[in-house]
């Protein structure tokens, strides 16, 4: 009986949907994008990455990365919660310096249980230093070149404090 109101909850949520706010977006949103992920974990498992979890690590990075000023906050959202084809994305106030970043929940992750955590780190660093570039004059129509660099820092820094285990780039 308990597995089933759990299912209720989870499907429930799942069917939920949250619009961005309306406004200029290209300016104000940025999104590392990977392909639409297959649900292949059990609803049951113990969470692999939680809001403490994510919390924690952008305390850590928005330090490093000189943002101290910024009130931003982090998200834990599923699939249906993002933009197709993305795993994580900021929305940001240059003026208000006020952010939120929103990671794709690992339920709806296609990576490995193993690639999960580390994944989600470097999704919020990623979307942090979006957030360093947020006053530079960036084509909002054209991202692919920012948002080649953005991968190429992100994965540089997260590999300063950990071993990077594969390639990607």
């Amino acid at each position: 009986m308990k597995v089933a109101g759990v299912l209720v909850c989870l499907l429930a949520t799942a069917v939920a949907v949250y619009p961005e706010a309306p406004g200029n977006a290209a300016k104000n949103t940025a999104a590392r994008t990977t392909q639409a992920p297959a649900r292949h974990q059990s609803s049951l498992d113990v969470p692999l990455v939680t809001e403490m979890d994510v919390r924690s690590w952008l305390d850590v990075w928005q330090q490093r990365l000189g943002l101290a000023e910024w009130k931003i906050e982090a998200k834990i959202v599923r699939v249906n919660q993002l933009q197709k084809g993305t795993i994580a994305n900021i929305h940001w106030s240059l003026p208000k310096r006020t952010a939120t970043i929103k990671v794709l929940d690992p339920i709806d992750s296609n990576l490995p249980r193993n690639e999960v955590v580390r994944d989600t780190e470097l999704s919020v660093v990623h979307e942090l230093i979006h957030l360093t570039l947020a006053k530079l004059p960036l084509d909002g129509n054209d991202t692919d070149l920012e948002e080649e660099t953005v991968k190429k820092i992100s994965i540089a820094l997260l590999g300063l404090e950990k071993p990077v285990s594969d390639n990607r780039q």
